[in-house]
């Protein structure tokens, strides 16, 4: 059962917000849904949304990943390796919320994941003696295969966050540093990279660079824009220490940017901005029916309509890495705490993935 529920909408005065820092800075402490702009009630929250705060703990065990397996009806994430080393693996059912451990020994210091036929494609970021990549589990049989672990000879760094083009059957995915940075994975022989993998052929292509810490990643519904994030302002430190020490720059990315997606689903360009998180750095991103982008931020869930405006935060007072739409509302993954969070707006992959 739920611990707490909230459904307290705060409207923000944006003439105040514009000139008064204070103010503005007001609203990331307390649960609560804060509205921006008109539109994040019409077309995101509806008439009577609801915040369920479903379990607290005294560690980081609701951190990332984040997909919907019918076969299981049931959720599965991923727990924070700054309080959970070895990094643990969750279910929680989606009738009882009856949360399980899972063990599954091919996944090593997972991360972010997604569901690909029906089942859970982990990113393994590996350790200083196994590569990271791309581990697909089947929930039931607990069979477990790696899709990929390496671009022509060299070890990615610490896949992060994957994604699949249901149109083409390629799969996306992020491999920043972190495992490194971490003290978990070797120094890296590649610069952080988005790629994109054909699983039909087993050919793998570089997509995109140039980022400080390339992050979550999500296509538009129609699949002709990508979403990106750089995450470059938060970084962990190896030495002196053992990775589980973060700092916060913020001179650094905390930045989502747009491509276009080009030749069949094959290419990206034209990258531009498109948001930048003013609190904390934005983790998960995916996108909703109507286009609008959410992402995980510092103090909850931030979503932006198709200009990059900021319309609204679901707030719980922490950091958001990840979160998970499901055919009802979305499940939300604050670290310490999991959430679930009743609303009007559906997933972009919900009918892909849920029904």
């Amino acid at each position: 059962m739920p611990l707490t529920t909230t459904s307290q909408i705060v409207r923000v005065d944006l003439a105040k917000a514009i000139t008064d820092p204070s103010y503005a800075r007001s609203f990331r402490r307390s649960p609560s849904f804060c509205v921006y702009h008109q539109s994040f009630i019409d077309h995101v929250l509806g008439e009577s949304p609801e915040l369920q705060l479903i379990e607290k703990r005294d560690y980081q065990f609701a951190h990332e990943a984040g997909l919907y397996v019918r076969r299981t009806n049931s959720v599965y994430f991923t727990a924070n390796f700054q309080s959970c080393d070895l990094i643990h693996l969750y279910s929680i059912n989606s009738e009882s919320y009856e949360i399980k451990q899972l063990d599954y020994p091919n996944v090593v210091q997972a991360n972010g994941a997604c569901n690909y036929k029906d089942s859970i494609l982990y990113c393994s970021q590996g350790n200083l003696t196994t590569p990271s990549g791309l581990v697909l589990v089947d929930p039931v049989t607990q069979k477990a295969e790696t899709l990929i672990n390496n671009y022509h000879g060299r070890e990615f760094s610490s896949v992060n966050d994957v994604v699949v083009h249901h149109q083409t059957g390629d799969i996306w995915f992020t491999d920043p540093t972190y495992g490194y940075a971490q003290a978990f994975r070797p120094s890296p022989v590649l610069p952080p990279q988005v790629y994109r993998f054909r699983p039909s052929t087993k050919e793998c292509w570089v997509v995109a660079d140039g980022f400080e810490m390339c992050n979550g990643l999500c296509f538009s519904p129609d699949y002709r824009k990508m979403y990106i994030t750089d995450t470059g302002a938060v970084n962990a430190h190896a030495g002196p220490g053992d990775g589980h020490q973060f700092s916060f720059n913020a001179q650094k990315p905390a930045t989502i940017y747009a491509y276009d997606v080009r030749d069949a689903g094959t290419m990206l360009a034209n990258r531009r901005v498109f948001a930048f998180c003013d609190t904390g750095v934005p983790d998960g991103i995916k996108c909703d029916w109507n286009g609008f982008v959410y992402s995980g931020c510092g103090d909850g869930l931030h979503v932006w309509d198709l200009q990059g405006t900021l319309v609204g935060k679901i707030v719980t007072g922490g950091t958001t890495a990840n979160f998970c739409f499901v055919k009802d509302g979305i499940w939300m993954f604050s670290e310490k705490e999991l959430y679930f969070c009743r609303l009007k707006a559906k997933g972009a992959l919900v009918k892909v993935e849920c029904e």
